[in-house]
């Protein structure tokens, strides 16, 4: 276990916050957690799980703990005549484990080629592009409890997966810190392209397909589209898509007929935030050393040395015009830490 104090985490978010923890920890395997339980320096204070702080916004400085865990192993624990199961250590990057499916012509993973992320924080944000979430491939998530030392392992159903969001996320947040992970994959022969994403789809008109293929379309499609983070420190979406109820949409559709939506159930319709962001006029405007992308208006990006609350301030400016403008409140997707 590494035990470092008063340590700088502008390596570990990718928003490139430079923001100081009182202690970071690493951890590899459960003997360190009960290291972790039994270190008299870190009992009393709170505890913040990362992963690669691709989903994180540091708002100040964290008076804590902030914990990371490294198991990076990938092991094909079982196989049948059409998929492979593999089990993978939370430290792993995530792209490099899509890398590695589709380099073995295993089916599952391509369509989240690219999202920056451990294998650790795929099942508590439910990570999700271009119509696969990793709830779709997910078998079971391995634990280690903070508070009790206890190890447990959540099936899929255990996980209560929603839209960005599961049980480690909400009943089990800072409490529960993912050690590995299950993934059920298909094998070239029993599986296909899931191209129920249009853009992707339009992208890929051919009748056989590789998983490679569509990984390479898709990291095409998402360097297109969102700002390099190593170039301007960014989160990708910083909104989750708002659902609003059938009357609010039919009021919204009279006053603008283009208003783009996808109807998920007869009484609820989805709206593209980046759209009401777009109408609001905030696409491309700076706060401090914070914008909006011009390329992508759900983009909040770090022009150079911006502080978590010059982006929590824009940030919290967008929500206030779209809910003036559109009567919805945009939820954000990146989780704000704050001491």
């Amino acid at each position: 276990m590494k035990i470092l104090q008063n340590y700088s985490l502008l390596p570990h978010n990718t928003f490139h916050i430079d923001a100081n923890t009182r202690f970071y920890v690493e951890i590899q395997s459960h003997s360190d957690i009960l290291a972790l339980k039994a270190d008299p320096r870190l009992t009393s204070l709170q505890y913040h799980i990362i992963g690669d702080g691709s989903n994180l916004l540091f708002t100040e400085d964290i008076d804590g703990v902030v914990i990371r865990c490294n198991y990076n192993e990938i092991n094909i624990v079982n196989e049948d005549d059409d998929n492979v199961y593999l089990s993978v250590g939370a430290g792993v990057e995530w792209h490099d484990l899509v890398t590695y499916s589709v380099e073995n012509n295993f089916w599952g993973l391509e369509n989240l080629a690219l999202i920056p992320s451990t294998v650790g924080a795929a099942p508590v944000q439910n990570i999700g592009a271009y119509g696969t979430e990793a709830k779709d491939i997910i078998t079971d998530v391995h634990t280690f409890n903070l508070f009790d030392g206890q190890s447990h392992v959540f099936s899929n159903t255990d996980c209560m997966f929603g839209y960005r969001t599961s049980i480690f996320k909400e009943q089990y947040l800072n409490q529960m810190l993912v050690h590995k992970v299950g993934f059920k994959l298909k094998k070239f022969d029993a599986g296909t392209a899931n191209l129920s994403y249009k853009h992707l789809k339009d992208a890929l008109d051919k009748n056989k397909l590789t998983p490679l293929e569509v990984y390479n379309t898709v990291i095409k499609i998402r360097q297109s589209k969102l700002p390099d983070p190593n170039k301007y420190g960014n989160a990708g979406s910083f909104f989750k898509n708002p659902v609003i109820d059938i009357k609010h949409f039919n009021s919204l559709s009279e006053q603008y007929t283009d208003i783009p939506h996808y109807k998920i159930s007869n009484q609820h319709y989805k709206i593209p935030a980046a759209w009401l962001i777009e109408q609001t006029g905030w696409k491309g405007k700076q706060v401090g050393r914070a914008a909006i992308s011009e390329n992508h208006a759900l983009v909040i990006i770090n022009l150079g040395n911006a502080t978590g609350a010059e982006v929590k301030n824009l940030a919290t400016q967008v929500q206030n015009d779209v809910e003036q403008k559109f009567g919805i409140h945009l939820e954000p997707e990146v989780q704000m830490i704050c001491a």
